[in-house]
C-alpha cells in the first residue's frame, strides 16, 4: 500500500482522493450501465413472456409469468442498488480493508460444508462465473489498458482483475447481489442473468474503450498498450492481499471476512456428484464390461489409473478425419475393464475416481455434438479426452478454476476452432496443424505433469495472437474499404432519388437532361460525400437544380421574364462551378451553354411571336441569333416528358422499414454484434464460417469477414431475417467451450433429477 495513502487516509475521505480523471470514469461508467441495464430490463418482459408462452404446463407457465411481474415490480430497487454498489466500487479503491469478490466465482458463501450450500445457489454460481470470464477474454485488450491506467492514478493499492471497479467481477457481483431482491425461480432468474450478460457485459466494450480515451486524453498514460508493464502489480496483486491471485481462481479468501471460511477448490466437483448420485441409473447404466465400483476393498490408487490411462492415452488413434470421428466418447470403463481384466488379481475403482470419468465423458459428449465446432475440429478435440480425465484425477479443482491451464487451453483451442473453414487441406492449414500439434504433443508428452499445459498454453496464445493481429489489419482495410463504398453507393441513391424527384412531372429539353445526368449528379455526389446533405454547398446545388429547371419551363412574354434575366447570370456561374468541379469536357459544357442560351433566349422573347434582342448577362457567347444557335445545337428543341435523371435509383432507406415490426427473425438478425461468429449454408457440402466484421450504417448491409479477415459475405438486414427462417444461417455461440459444456452437463443433470 503506498505510503500517500498511509498518510492521507486518517484525515480525509475518500472522495476527497479521487482524480478528477478517475471521477469522468466513474460518471461515464454509471450513464453508460444505466443505459445498458434499462435496455436489458426493457427486454426482459417479451423474454420471459415467450417463455411463458411456450410452457408445457400450467405450473411452467406460472413460473414465467410470477417472475415477470417481479421483475417489473422490483426493477427500480435493482437498478439503484446495482448503480449504487458500482459507485461504491470507485469509492473502496481507497479503502484498506475492500473485500476483493472471489465469493463471486465459488458462491460458497458462509459455509464450506457443500450439503448446506442450496443446489440453485451453485447453478446460480456456475452462469454468473461463466458470464465473468466470457466478458474478461472478449474484452481483454481494452480491460488491460484500464486496470493499469486505473492504478497509475490510484497508487494507494494494486489494481487488478478482482478490484477494477467497472471489470466484469465487481459489475456481475454488483448485478448479483443487487438481483437478491427477486423472489423467484431459478429457471427465469438464470434468463434474467443471460439477459444481463446479452445487454449489458457484452456491450461494457464500449464503456470501457471511452473510460480508456477520456483518461488517455486526460494525459493518463498516453501512450500505453496492451502489453506494456506499468508495474507488476497490474493483473497480480502483491502477497499482502490474501486470495488474490489472479493465476489461481480459487485461491482460499482468508483475512477478508472473519467470518468468512477458506473456499473449497473442489466445490463444483462435489457439487457435479451430488447431482450425478441423484440420476446415476440413467447416466450410467450398469453393464457387465465395466470396472467395479468399491469403496473399500482391492482398489486402483491413484498412481495405478493414471498409469491405466495413461496405457488408453497412448492407444488413442493418431490422426482423426472425418470419417473416424467417434459418435460418442471414448468409454473409458470399457477400456479400463480390458486392462484391469489382464492382472491377475482385478481390482475395483474408486467411487469419486468412477464420478470423474462419468463427468469427463460427459463434458466430451457435449464437445463432439456441439454444432459450433466445425467436425474436423470436433475430431481433434475429441481426442483430448483422457488427458482431461487425468487432470481431473489428479487435481480436482479443474471444475471450479477458470484460469486452470488445461481447462484454459481447451477454451483456447475451441475459440480459435469457431472460425475455421475448411478451405485448404487440413496438412496444409496453418491453424489445423498448429491444434492437431498440441494435441500430439499432450498425447505423447502428457504423464503426470500438468505443467505442461502452462507451456503449450503460452505458445498457442502466442500463436493465435500472431495470426489475429495479420487478421486484424486485413479486416481493418476490408472494413474501411466498405464504409467508403457504403458511403458512395449512399451519396449515389441520394442523389439520384433526389434529381429524379425534382425532374418527375416536368417537360425538360434534353440539353437539361443532360447536364443533370452527366455533369450535375457528379457535382453533387462529390459535395454529398466531402460535406454531406446539412451543408451550404448542398443547398447551393439543389436551388441550382430548382433554378435550371424552372428557367427553362417559363413561357415567353410571362411575369417572370424580369426575373428570368436576374437569375441567368448566377445560374451560369454556378453550372461552370459544378463543370471544373467534375473535370466535365469543355467541349461538350460549350455546346451545353450554347443550347442552354437559345432556350433561355427564347423565354426572354417580349411576345411569343417576337425575337428576343436583350442579351444574357454573363454569357459571352451571347452574340449568335436564335435561329444560328438552334441550327447547331439540336437538343434545344427535344423535349423529354417526365425524363429519369439516374437509372435504378431507389428511394434510400433503412432496411429495416421494410420488415414487419413483429418479426422475430428480424429481431434475431438485428441483435447480432460484430464480432460475433456466424455460419452460412450453402448447400449440404458447402458451409461457410464467417465473423460480422462491420454494419454499414449508410447501406445498412452487414460486412462478414472470415478468420484472415478477407470479406466472404454481404448482406442486408432482410436477407439475413430470411436465411435464419430458411435455416441457412444460423449464429454461433463463441462463448468458452468448457463453460457451455458445464453448463450444459448441470443442466442435464438437473433434469434428470427433477
Amino acid at each position: 500500500m503506498g505510503n500517500e495513502f498511509k498518510a492521507a487516509a486518517p484525515n480525509v475521505t475518500p472522495i476527497d482522493l479521487f482524480p478528477q480523471a478517475l471521477k469522468k470514469v466513474r460518471e461515464q461508467a454509471r450513464g453508460a450501465f444505466g443505459s445498458m441495464l434499462g435496455e436489458m430490463f426493457d427486454n426482459a418482459d417479451d423474454a420471459l413472456f415467450e417463455l411463458a408462452d411456450k410452457a408445457t404446463t400450467n405450473d411452467g407457465q406460472a413460473v414465467y409469468f410470477d417472475a415477470m411481474r417481479e421483475v417489473r415490480i422490483k426493477r427500480p430497487d435493482i437498478e439503484q442498488k446495482f448503480l449504487k454498489t458500482l459507485h461504491n466500487g470507485f469509492r473502496n479503491l481507497y479503502l484498506p480493508n475492500d473485500k476483493l469478490p472471489e465469493e463471486l466465482l465459488h458462491s460458497a458463501h458462509e459455509n464450506t460444508s457443500l450439503s448446506l450450500v442450496p443446489d440453485d445457489d451453485l447453478e446460480e454460481s456456475v452462469a454468473v462465473r461463466g458470464m465473468v470470464t466470457k466478458a474478461s477474454t472478449h474484452h481483454e485488450h481494452a480491460l488491460s489498458l484500464l486496470v493499469k491506467r486505473i492504478e497509475h492514478l490510484v497508487r494507494a493499492k494494486p489494481i487488478n482483475r478482482f478490484n477494477n471497479p467497472i471489470g466484469p467481477i465487481r459489475v456481475c457481483q454488483a448485478f448479483q447481489d443487487a438481483c437478491e431482491e427477486l423472489e423467484i425461480d431459478i429457471r427465469p432468474k438464470l434468463v434474467v442473468f443471460k439477459l444481463f450478460e446479452r445487454h449489458v457485459l457484452t456491450e461494457a466494450g464500449t464503456l470501457y474503450d471511452m473510460a480508456n480515451k477520456s483518461l488517455k486524453d486526460m494525459g493518463v498514460l498516453p501512450l500505453l498498450k496492451a502489453d506494456d508493464k506499468v508495474s507488476n502489480r497490474n493483473l497480480q496483486p502483491s502477497s499482502p492481499v490474501p486470495g488474490a491471485n489472479a493465476e489461481d481462481d480459487s485461491a482460499p479468501l482468508q483475512g477478508a471476512d472473519s467470518q468468512q471460511g477458506p473456499i473449497q477448490k473442489e466445490e463444483i466437483f462435489n457439487f457435479l456428484r451430488e447431482l450425478l448420485d441423484d440420476s446415476r441409473d440413467q447416466v450410467v447404466p450398469a453393464t457387465a464390461a465395466s470396472v467395479p465400483v468399491v469403496d473399500d476393498g482391492p482398489m486402483l490408487s491413484n498412481a495405478d489409473l493414471l498409469n491405466l490411462l495413461s496405457t488408453i492415452q497412448v492407444q488413442s488413434q493418431p490422426a482423426p478425419n472425418r470419417a473416424d470421428l467417434p459418435s460418442q466418447p471414448l468409454d473409458v470403463r470399457q477400456s479400463l475393464f480390458n486392462l484391469v481384466n489382464q492382472n491377475p488379481q482385478p481390482q475395483g475403482i474408486g467411487r469419486i475416481d468412477d464420478d470423474a470419468i462419468n463427468l469427463v465423458s460427459m463434458l466430451f459428449e457435449f464437445i463432439l455434438d456441439d454444432r459450433q465446432l466445425p467436425t474436423p475440429m470436433k475430431a481433434l478435440l475429441a481426442r483430448l479426452q483422457i488427458p482431461m480425465l487425468k487432470v481431473v484425477v489428479l487435481d480436482k479443482s479443474f471444475f471450479s478454476r477458470g484460469g486452470h491451464s488445461a481447462r484454459r487451453l481447451l477454451n483456447e483451442l475451441a475459440t480459435a476452432a469457431i472460425g475455421w473453414n475448411e478451405a485448404l487441406p487440413t496438412d496444409r492449414d496453418p491453424l489445423y496443424k498448429k491444434i492437431a500439434s498440441v494435441v500430439d504433443r499432450i498425447l505423447h508428452d502428457f504423464d503426470s505433469d500438468i505443467s505442461i499445459f502452462d507451456d503449450l498454453l503460452e505458445e498457442f496464445t502466442s500463436f493465435v495472437s500472431t495470426e489475429s493481429r495479420r487478421a486484424e489489419l486485413i479486416e481493418q482495410r476490408t472494413r474501411a474499404a466498405e464504409e467508403g463504398l457504403g458511403k458512395s453507393q449512399q451519396a449515389r441513391a441520394v442523389v439520384g432519388y433526389t434529381l429524379n424527384e425534382k425532374a418527375v412531372g416536368k417537360r425538360l429539353p434534353r440539353v437539361v437532361v443532360d447536364i443533370l445526368r452527366d455533369c450535375w449528379s457528379n457535382y453533387m455526389f462529390l459535395i454529398h460525400v466531402k460535406e454531406g446533405i446539412n451543408s451550404p454547398a448542398w443547398e447551393q446545388a439543389l436551388q441550382t437544380v430548382e433554378d435550371l429547371i424552372w428557367s427553362v419551363e417559363i413561357t415567353p412574354g410571362g411575369s417572370e421574364r424580369g426575373q428570368l434575366l436576374k437569375v441567368i447570370p448566377s445560374l451560369l456561374q454556378r453550372l461552370r462551378v459544378g463543370f471544373g468541379s467534375v473535370s466535365y469536357s469543355k467541349v461538350k459544357m460549350r455546346t451545353q451553354l450554347k443550347e442552354l442560351e437559345v432556350i433561355h433566349l427564347r423565354n426572354l422573347r417580349s411576345s411569343p411571336e417576337e425575337p428576343a434582342d436583350t442579351p444574357i448577362a454573363g454569357d459571352e457567347n451571347a452574340e449568335a441569333s436564335g435561329q444560328q444557335a438552334r441550327t447547331a445545337a439540336p437538343g434545344v428543341d427535344k423535349i423529354i416528358e417526365s425524363p429519369v435523371i439516374v437509372e435504378n435509383a431507389a428511394r434510400p432507406e433503412k432496411v429495416s422499414e421494410t420488415l414487419p415490426e413483429d418479426d422475430e427473425h428480424a429481431k434475431v438478425a438485428a441483435s447480432i454484434s460484430t464480432g460475433a461468429w456466424v455460419e452460412f449454408k450453402e448447400s449440404d457440402d458447402k458451409v461457410t464460417r464467417a465473423k460480422l466484421a462491420a454494419i454499414i450504417k449508410a447501406t445498412g448491409k452487414y460486412i462478414f469477414v472470415n478468420r484472415v479477415g478477407m470479406k466472404v459475405a454481404e448482406k442486408t438486414l432482410a436477407r439475413l431475417a430470411i436465411e435464419l427462417r430458411d435455416g441457412t444461417m444460423s449464429v454461433l455461440d463463441n462463448a468458452l467451450l468448457f463453460d457451455r459444456a458445464l453448463e450444459n452437463v448441470i443442466g442435464h443433470l438437473r433434469e434428470m433429477k427433477n
